[in-house]
């Protein structure tokens, strides 16, 4: 049975991940926003399975900025 101390390894990691977590929401918010979209899509990476859809939908639709740099517009 596991006892309920964190060695520091275990510290160290959780560490790294409070730190590196919102780092990479502030990389999709800028990613999202230069793309044309509302930088706050950059919150649904947060939940798995939603970040993964919206990553898929952001691949391949046309984005905002393409449609304004269409010829013609």
């Amino acid at each position: 049975m596991l006892g309920g101390k964190i060695g520091l390894p275990e510290l160290l990691i959780i560490l790294v991940l409070f730190l590196i977590g919102p780092l990479f929401i502030v990389i999709w918010w800028r990613i999202f926003s230069k793309a044309g979209h509302p930088g706050a899509l950059g919150l649904t990476m947060i939940v798995p399975l939603l970040g993964f859809f919206v990553l898929v939908w952001f691949a391949f639709s046309e984005w905002p900025i393409e449609k304004r740099l269409k010829p013609g517009n």
